[in-house]
């Protein structure tokens, strides 16, 4: 029923605990297809030495963690596609309760699942499977996008008549996914048990480098969904889109390599609005101590959160 793509780059202190969490799931039919991204180290050796016949590696040359995952999609099997990062981890029943989502709301196309970076949670029993459907995604996503790569299962079927995850994006390459899978038509679920564990642990991870604004979703949102941003057919849409860039370009202003870039993309939203518009134009040399802080970074990154989910929300 489910193929998990792992994409492994440099993982070697996690990769094994992330694949034991998959061939411990009580829920058996699935296979692990682990993408070794031209990883310069063994870390994946393991698997190629008769480790569990549920799992193999294929080998590629470095091209990025979505190129990575696109392959694991080509050689998948099975109809849906469970994606886990290798340092992450599931807790035993995440399959079984989104198999049992799946076989209640056939039409799902595609489930996430709660999270959290907390490990002692994932050894507790969950409750009985609870979840809800999006009746209004992008008016629920402005607050919050839900789905995370590690907790997200995707209908194979839409990869085979849409793009994959862009390897040219750097920064949103997910969303993106998601965004369009919804988009596609594919009636979305999210379970609220918490099943699945999200590693802070590893302190070179992507998540912690700043990519070219060129190379991201907010950067390229307005190319990438032109056609349907113009039209304006989804009003809902066109506000997510707008709240999302202005809330991952901020930094970006007050960073001199990118300033001219980051406002040239914000004078292309629409909606605009005022509050998160006050975030991105702050005297230079203030918007840059403040990030230069954890206080004030911090600080910011609440404001511009508590304007899109208590002010504009309502």
């Amino acid at each position: 029923m489910f193929s998990v793509v792992i994409p492994y780059y440099k993982k070697p202190d996690y990769i094994k605990r992330c694949v034991d969490s998959v061939l411990a799931q009580t829920f058996d039919a699935f296979e692990i297809i682990v993408v070794d991204d031209g990883s310069p180290d063994d870390g994946t050796n393991f698997l190629s030495l008769g480790y569990s016949p549920r799992a193999r590696v294929v080998r590629q040359e470095n091209g990025g963690v979505s190129s990575a995952r696109n392959t694991g999609i080509r050689h998948a099997q099975f109809p849906f596609v469970a994606f886990l990062d290798a340092d992450d981890y599931w807790h035993p029943d995440y399959l079984s309760y989104v198999a049992a989502l799946l076989k209640e709301q056939p039409q799902a196309r595609i489930v996430g699942s709660h999270y959290t970076r907390d490990k002692a949670v994932l050894t507790e029993v969950p409750a009985s499977l609870s979840y809800f459907k999006f009746d209004h995604y992008f008016r629920e996503a402005a607050r919050n996008t839900y789905f995370f790569t590690s907790a997200t299962v995707v209908a194979r079927a839409f990869f085979d008549t849409n793009d994959g995850f862009s390897p040219d994006l750097k920064g949103g390459e997910d969303i993106d996914v998601w965004i369009r899978a919804i988009l596609d038509g594919g009636e979305a679920f999210y379970i609220r048990n918490t099943l699945v564990y999200y590693s802070d642990e590893d302190v070179h991870q992507a998540t912690n480098v700043m990519p070219d604004i060129d190379h991201t979703l907010a950067g390229r949102a307005h190319q990438k969904y032109a056609v349907l941003l113009r039209e304006r057919r989804h009003p809902d849409f066109n506000r997510f889109i707008s709240q999302y860039v202005y809330f991952r370009l901020y930094p970006y202003c007050y960073d001199r390599r990118y300033r001219e870039r980051a406002h040239a993309i914000l004078r292309q939203n629409a909606p605009r609005f005022l509050l998160l518009d006050l975030a991105c134009r702050l005297p230079f040399p203030i918007g840059a101590a403040l990030l230069r802080s954890s206080g004030g970074r911090k600080g910011l990154r609440n404001y511009m959160k508590f304007v899109i989910r208590h002010i504009l929300s309502k």
